[in-house]
């Protein structure tokens, strides 16, 4: 019998990473996250394998700032592996990388959270870009004061005073079987004991980085069973008519996360397959685009009198090249354009989910999209997709855990 290990997993987001981590055999004790929406969607999924798992919607920093609350939902249990990966909003090269983002410190509550739970290990996952930003002042878990100074530098440092020593590696999922070029740092913590003279001793076996595949998916062997959907429609059945049912596919659509009983669920029905109403000039100008092409380029080659017809504020929108992977899928839904010249428009949200190698029995629950000041407080099906963490690229992390777990045992 498999020694079931117990997780912890922090701002969890719709699920991703609870998907690899339940792929490879742990189990999920307790998870938070601030969104309503994810918080939803994590719940239905857990619910639908048959998995009870403690949830807490709410600020993280409701729990660091009271160990009482922690215990009312972890209880006595000894949790092996903490896992999350804090908004990364605020150090994205994509995005505005404000100063004063209050999302840029959370992985300093992350933290506060391993020094808490005193887990054997944890796994923190972020942006590529937090490499390059610097604090100009942050303060750590006791106070001290970091200035000018890189986010990896003091994950560090603050790893090593509540007793975990930490290496990181920048890993992309496309190395992993998603069908997507997704770059993420991956930070890997194990338990020590320090001694007064300033060494350290493994108290767990140092866990070792996933070995990268020769071999990727491409995005044709993701989606193209899915493309019998038109503008502005929704479907619930899949056509058996389209697809080359591929591997890819053919896993998904069987299901690689188990239910408590070990078995996949296979998806009898589609969920979350719409795709939006475009008007005439957009199906046009996404036409216009030559394959794995942007807007920005497009308009940079069209004659000035089709400029002014088909201009517009999406520049990073892209045409997905089916025989290669996708661009990384974010959390608006009209960055990414089908490959099919015949079927000009967006993906829809289970599009996208197979490009981030969810299962197709995972649902996303809330609202399908919205715009304007709602973002701030809604995380809409698209957003939840965008900002989640690929399963298939978390089991492989997930996995080597699981083999240093079992190497601590012995």
């Amino acid at each position: 019998m498999e020694k079931n290990y117990k997780v912890v997993d922090l701002f969890s987001g719709a699920g991703g990473m609870a998907e690899g981590f339940l792929q490879a055999g742990f189990h999920i004790t307790f998870a938070t996250d601030f969104s309503k929406e994810a918080a939803e969607t994590y719940k239905n999924r857990h619910k639908q394998l048959g998995y009870n798992t403690n949830y807490y919607f709410g600020d993280i920093r409701d729990l660091t700032n009271c160990e009482n609350k922690i215990k009312k939902f972890i209880g006595e249990d000894k949790i092996d592996v903490v896992v999350g990966g804090p908004p990364c909003q605020g150090f994205s090269l994509s995005g505005k990388r404000l100063e004063d983002d209050i999302r840029n410190t959370l992985f300093i509550e992350y933290l506060k959270m391993v020094k808490l739970l005193k887990p054997k290990y944890f796994v923190m996952e972020n942006v590529g870009g937090l490499l390059s930003y610097k604090f100009k002042s942050i303060k750590g878990i006791d106070h001290e004061i970091y200035e000018n100074v890189h986010p990896q530098e003091v994950i560090l440092k603050e790893s090593l005073k509540i007793g975990y020593s930490v290496k990181w590696k920048l890993l992309n999922a496309k190395n992993f079987g998603v069908p997507q070029n997704r770059p993420r740092i991956i930070f890997l913590g194990h338990k020590i004991r320090r001694y007064k003279n300033g060494k350290n001793k493994d108290v767990f076996h140092p866990p070792n980085f996933p070995t990268e595949r020769n071999t990727i998916t491409t995005v044709e062997d993701a989606i193209s069973d899915l493309n019998f959907i038109k503008n502005g429609e929704i479907k619930i059945k899949y056509d058996n008519r389209f697809g080359n049912k591929s591997e890819y596919q053919q896993k998904l659509r069987f299901g690689l996360t188990p239910n408590k009983n070990g078995e996949s669920i296979k998806a009898e029905s589609l969920f979350n397959h719409q795709t939006s109403k475009h008007n005439e000039k957009t199906i046009k100008r996404f036409k216009l685009l030559k394959s794995g092409e942007s807007i920005s380029e497009l308009m940079g080659r069209l004659p000035d009198e089709l400029k002014e017809t088909f201009n517009t504020k999406k520049f990073r929108c892209t045409k997905l090249n089916k025989e290669d992977i996708s661009p990384t899928v974010l959390t608006l839904p009209d960055d990414i354009i089908h490959y099919d010249i015949n079927n000009a428009r967006i993906l829809t949200v289970r599009e996208l989910a197979r490009l981030q190698s969810f299962d197709d029995s995972f649902e996303f629950k809330g609202k399908r999209t919205t715009g304007g000041d709602r973002r701030k407080f809604e995380t809409p099906q698209y957003t939840q997709v965008g900002n989640a963490v690929p399963p298939l690229f978390a089991n492989a992390i997930a996995i080597e855990i699981l083999n240093s777990l079992k190497l601590s045992d012995k």
